[in-house]
């Protein structure tokens, strides 16, 4: 059941705001609250005990929503935040069963959906165009059809492993590729690598000796900053201030580290906020990559630090030496997306006023 007037008007780029705006909505909601709450590319996307539902957020109205007859095991929003995977219990009897479906997150329409008996896929399903993957204890990646469940391909990580299972297992898309990290339990090692998601093989692969396994993130145009998926958000931490790193590539290029603005541009901003680790000879405790263009990380990350430093005492640097034009009613913008005409040019006039603060 959808409302296209509520579909139409709903965007991305939401804002920690927005989020909580829906979870106080369904606070006094009789279906409320929600046990998880998910930004897609054109709403935030609430779990309930029946059923899954979209809201646009001004204001706050349901867009459409998929009713279940099961407690949801699990949900994936793509990269692209266009679909999302859904699965639950599908029991008939003593015989076992899950239910996966595909929805169009503008309209929840049903794209693709069947259901598997058996014991149900343990462990969070990453939706990947047109197959979903997951990761197995043991450490086999393994991504099924959502057309019907049937395997598409598998990928043992514990070839890279002297020995035992590979464990502490982390995943993230990208498009068309998979990031994932890992730790081998028998020699010690951490590593890292990047998958072609359509056959599930690797053209990059990093080790890191004597290390954890780092977490893994993707930073995507629906990623809510500030919230739980942003990595940005948790880099000015004090304890894991200056071990993320940024990585860039793919298949054809390769994969490199880089280090985003506002470092790259304004070196003196690292006296006050840790620089990200520029190379990959110390293991990182967290790996972003970002789902668009590089340069939009570096948007992404810039508006992050900023907002840091404005709010940080002992910082030369404060809301009031922005210029008003580059904030929305008197506030700095969260996401470069909330400056809906000429971004770019908004942000390299941020960036400037950064480079002359810290120079």
């Amino acid at each position: 059941m959808a409302d296209a007037e509520v579909a139409d008007d709903a965007r991305g780029a939401f804002t920690m705001a927005e989020v909580e705006a829906v979870e106080e909505f369904l606070a006094d909601d009789p279906r409320g609250p929600a046990t998880e709450l998910l930004a897609t590319g054109s709403g935030v996307l609430a779990l309930l005990d029946d059923q899954v539902v979209s809201f646009g957020v001004d204001p706050v109205a349901e867009a459409w929503r998929h009713e279940i007859p099961e407690p949801v095991s699990d949900v994936s929003v793509e990269s692209t935040g266009e679909t999302v995977l859904v699965r639950y219990g599908a029991d008939v009897g003593p015989v076992s069963g899950e239910q996966v479906t595909v929805l169009d997150a503008e309209r929840g329409r049903v794209l693709e959906s069947y259901t598997a008996r058996g014991e149900a896929v343990p462990g969070e399903g990453r939706l990947l165009g047109d197959v979903w993957v997951t990761a197995s204890p043991g450490g086999t990646l393994t991504a099924r059809r959502t057309a019907d469940g049937e395997v598409a391909w598998e990928h043992s990580l514990t070839g890279t492993c002297s020995g035992g299972d590979a464990e502490d297992i982390d995943v993230a898309v990208a498009g068309i590729q998979l990031l994932v990290a890992y730790a081998c339990e028998a020699d010690g090692t951490a590593h890292a690598a990047m998958l072609d998601g359509g056959t599930g093989e690797p053209f990059w692969e990093q080790t890191w000796a004597g290390a954890e396994a780092p977490r893994v993130n993707v930073v995507h145009e629906h990623t809510v900053p500030g919230g739980p998926e942003d990595p940005v958000f948790r880099m000015f931490d004090e304890e894991l201030s200056g071990e993320f790193l940024f990585v860039h590539g793919s298949e054809t290029n390769g994969v490199e580290p880089f280090v985003p603005e506002p470092w790259r541009s304004a070196p003196g901003v690292g006296e006050y906020a840790a620089q990200p680790l520029e190379d990959f000879e110390a293991a990182p405790r967290e790996l972003v990559l970002h789902s668009a263009p590089r340069g939009n990380m570096h948007d992404y990350v810039l508006l992050g630090a900023v907002r840091w430093l404005v709010e940080e005492d002992g910082v030369p640097f404060s809301v009031e030496d922005i210029d008003e034009s580059l904030l929305i009613d008197g506030e700095l913008v969260q996401n470069p997306r909330q400056w809906t005409v000429g971004a770019p040019g908004y942000v390299s006039a941020l960036l400037v006023e950064v480079e002359e603060a810290f120079s």
